[in-house]
C-alpha cells in the first residue's frame, strides 16, 4: 500500500544541514532539500500534539524506540512554479536574522545569522507500507497518516518565525467533508486497539 501526498508551499522553507557555507551560517542540501525524516517528524508531531491521538496508536504507526514503523517515507520531490504564482523554480536564497537587545533596542553584537531558504511551489512524497500491519488495522493506519498530514501547517526550521507554511493534501483519496468525518470516526475508535 502506498499513500501519496502533495505539499503546497505558501512561502519559503528551510531544512538546514547543520553546516555553514560560503557566506551563510546554515545551508540547504541541494540534492535533498526536504528529507523524509523531516516530513515524518512533522506528521508524528501533528498526530501526537495537534490531533492528540493515543500514544499506542502513534507508536504503532510512526514507530518507537523498541519498535520500527511499518511505514517508510520518501524524500519530497519539489517542483518550481511555472504558473505565475510568484515563485521562481526552486530558488535558493539567503535570509539574515538578527537579535535585538531589549535594553538598547539595537542589534546585539555577534547576533547576526544568515541562513539559506528555498522557494518551491509544490512537492510530492509517498508513505509506503514496508512492514507488517494487521489487515484490520490498515484503515486506521491510513486514517492516522492522512489526518496527520492534513494537520501539518508548517515544516522545516524557523516554523514559528514564519517560514515553511504549507498545506498537505492526500492524492491517494478524494478529500471531502465526508472524508474528514470518516477519519474522525476511525480515529475515535483508536483507543480500543493500536
Amino acid at each position: 500500500m502506498t499513500l501519496t501526498f502533495e505539499i503546497g508551499f505558501h512561502g519559503p522553507f528551510r531544512v538546514a544541514t547543520g553546516r555553514a557555507g560560503d557566506g551563510t551560517d546554515s545551508v540547504i542540501d541541494r540534492e535533498v532539500p526536504l528529507p523524509a525524516s523531516s516530513i515524518k517528524g512533522v506528521m508524528r508531531s501533528a498526530a501526537r500534539d495537534l490531533l492528540k491521538l493515543p500514544p499506542p496508536l502513534v507508536e504503532a504507526v510512526f514507530g518507537a524506540a523498541w519498535q520500527p514503523s511499518p511505514w517508510s517515507w520518501s524524500d519530497a520531490t519539489l517542483s518550481g512554479d511555472g504558473d505565475g504564482a510568484g515563485f521562481e523554480p526552486l530558488r535558493v536564497r539567503a535570509r539574515a536574522r538578527i537579535q535585538i537587545s531589549e535594553l538598547t533596542h539595537t542589534a546585539v553584537a555577534g547576533a547576526l545569522a544568515v541562513g539559506e531558504e528555498i522557494l518551491a511551489h509544490r512537492a510530492t512524497f509517498t508513505v509506503r507500507r514496508n512492514g507488517p500491519v494487521p489487515v484490520a488495522d490498515l484503515p486506521r493506519h491510513e486514517a492516522v497518516l492522512t489526518a496527520s498530514a492534513r494537520a501539518v501547517t508548517a515544516l522545516g526550521g524557523d516554523r514559528r518565525r514564519g517560514l515553511g507554511w504549507v498545506s498537505i493534501t492526500p492524492l491517494h483519496t478524494t478529500w471531502t467533508a465526508a472524508s474528514a468525518d470518516h477519519l474522525v470516526d476511525l480515529l475515535h475508535g483508536s483507543e480500543e486497539s493500536s
